[in-house]
């Protein structure tokens, strides 16, 4: 299927024919996929409740964590896109020797699953719960609750230490923001602090995800206080889709803040979308990629209006993934004074 032309097919056959078209390819792991896609999408252009509601801050939403590890716990993760900035500096802790270690910024899709779930929880209470055991709150998070080297009970508690222990600085620059410091020009929201804090699980459970556990964690006064200005509405069920693959989750929550915004098409180059993502990899393997991957996130966000082009990706004026009537009464549209 043509990923350009996924919500006309769905209009136009409906989910039940694209099914019996899905079924008669002989390859099975097409199948499989084409079927995962028609049920997602079916799923976000469905009739919305306000437990289908994930945010992400606006500026989170135009940079991103690192799709692998970094080759170093001491490297300083600078992203930009435009006038916004983002840094993450890599936290410290005293190990069992006794010794100061950083621990690294944080990466992967864990990482962007335990942003984006603070964060939509962060919409509605400083104070986030996080449930009655870590198990629970893995499974929480869309995933399975497993053990073990390759498990995500030491992934989530590795990512959850890394976003817990590092200081983000969240900036604006250039003649259109406000001075911060004497009429300089820039605005620094956050700068250097933690976004969290009690979230410190790498002790907090055993292999099962069970044992002692604090089952809250608190924002930071002033990021909560801007998240609640700046949070872009995203789709449980997308998240969920796209939760195993890091640039998808990255390509969605840039769509679903910029898209909306445009008032004429915009090319953003390969060189530029490099360093405004998450990747490691050059601008060339990034395209390569992003080819791979754009299918799947068009299906969770059918009105998405994007066309890959030798140089870049075109992004067209699109509706948002999540109908504004269906936000109710919460002031979460990002700030159209950020751009």
């Amino acid at each position: 299927m043509a990923h350009e032309s996924f919500a006309a097919q769905l209009s136009l056959f409906g989910a039940e024919q694209l099914r019996r078209i899905a079924m008669a390819n002989p390859d099975a792991g097409i199948r499989r996929r084409e079927l995962a896609r028609i049920d997602a999408a079916q799923a976000v252009m469905g009739e919305m409740t306000e437990e289908d509601l994930a945010f992400s801050h606006s500026g989170l939403c135009q940079t991103c964590l690192p799709h692998a590890r970094p080759c170093s716990d001491d490297l300083v993760w600078q992203r930009r896109s435009g006038r916004f900035h983002l840094v993450i500096s890599p936290g410290v802790i005293i190990n069992d020797e006794g010794r100061a270690v950083r621990v690294g910024v944080p990466y992967g899709t864990r990482a962007r699953l335990i942003m984006i779930f603070l964060q939509t929880e962060g919409v509605r209470s400083r104070v986030v719960r996080l449930g009655r055991s870590m198990s629970a709150w893995i499974r929480s998070l869309g995933l399975p609750v497993t053990g073990g080297p390759r498990g995500t009970i030491g992934a989530i508690r590795e990512q959850s230490l890394r976003i817990a222990r590092c200081e983000f600085t969240l900036q604006w620059s250039g003649a259109g923001a406000r001075a911060a410091e004497g009429g300089r020009g820039t605005e620094t929201i956050i700068k250097d602090q933690r976004l969290v804090s009690g979230l410190s699980l790498w002790q907090a459970a055993d292999e099962k995800g069970e044992g002692g556990w604090s089952a809250t964690v608190e924002l930071t006064r002033e990021f909560h206080e801007h998240l609640k200005e700046h949070a872009v509405p995203l789709h449980r069920e997308a998240i969920a889709y796209l939760k195993q693959n890091a640039l998808g989750l990255d390509l969605y929550t840039l769509f679903a803040y910029r898209l909306q915004r445009l008032r004429e098409p915009v090319l953003l180059r390969w060189q530029a979308l490099h360093g405004q993502l998450g990747s490691e990899t050059t601008p060339h393997k990034l395209a390569y990629k992003l080819r791979q991957v754009l299918p799947e996130v068009l299906s969770v966000y059918p009105d998405a209006r994007v066309e890959v082009q030798r140089s870049g990706l075109r992004l067209l004026p699109s509706p948002p993934p999540i109908p504004r009537t269906a936000i109710g009464g919460f002031r979460l549209i990002a700030s159209p004074a950020r751009n």
